[in-house]
């Protein structure tokens, strides 16, 4: 995380040298409506100011994976034995599955109050989200070994699934004067579009509720002049 955070900051000293521009990051929480808990995590991003009504920002999110809840025997997988002679060649094993997000975002904002960098102010304004999930299955071999029996074929442990949203952003600010801006602000996004890459990856986007995803965002951003 540490490296990604030094190239994004390199970056920005490239496409904005000679130009103001903010650097931010917080913590950051995202659920899906449906869906029984939120999403915990952080974020970084950058806001290039216009004038002081008016900015374009971008921002990554990365959330910590969580578990997700599957009706009984949904998660039992059939597994066949390596030796054909082994009396029992089949028998059942259980999966746990994880899913995860990350979240590109940008859009523009519309400052009211004292702007965008002086005072307090509220902001918002509308967004486009990339998505990105990943899908992974963990097998209980307690009860059957590993050794002597294999997955089927078609059964994959990953999967990813790319989504695309469109949506609105608020939020409220206060800068304090040579030291930084902080923010909180919420946002809402409706995937329009999802492609999972196999079947694990389909069976973790059915499992992840509706496509109206809520997000909130606090956090410290620092100018540079």
């Amino acid at each position: 995380m540490k490296r990604w955070i030094v190239l994004f900051a390199l970056l920005l000293n490239v496409l904005f040298a000679g130009a103001q521009f903010g650097v931010s990051g917080g913590v950051s929480t995202l659920k899906a409506f449906g869906t029984p808990k939120p999403y915990v995590g952080m974020h970084i991003g950058a806001e290039v100011p216009r004038d002081d009504q008016i900015s374009f920002y971008g921002r990554a999110s990365f959330y910590l994976k969580q578990m997700q809840p599957m009706a009984p025997y949904e998660n039992q997988l059939l597994v066949q034995a390596y030796e054909l002679s082994n009396p029992m060649q089949f028998e059942y094993i259980t999966y746990d599955q994880s899913f995860n997000y990350t979240v590109l975002e940008g859009g523009n904002r519309y400052y009211i109050g004292e702007g965008y960098d002086s005072g307090f102010g509220a902001y918002g304004g509308g967004n486009v989200a990339i998505i990105f999930n990943s899908v992974k299955r963990k097998y209980d071999w307690a009860n059957v070994s590993e050794a002597e029996y294999y997955l089927p074929s078609n059964e994959l442990p990953k999967g990813s699934v790319f989504n695309l949203g469109f949506g609105l952003e608020g939020g409220a600010k206060y800068t304090f004067a040579g030291i930084g801006t902080l923010y909180l602000d919420a946002s809402f996004a409706y995937l329009v579009m999802a492609y999972p890459s196999n079947s694990t990856a389909n069976s973790g986007l059915n499992a992840m509720g509706s496509p109206l995803l809520f997000t909130f965002n606090f956090g410290f951003r620092k100018d540079i002049y």
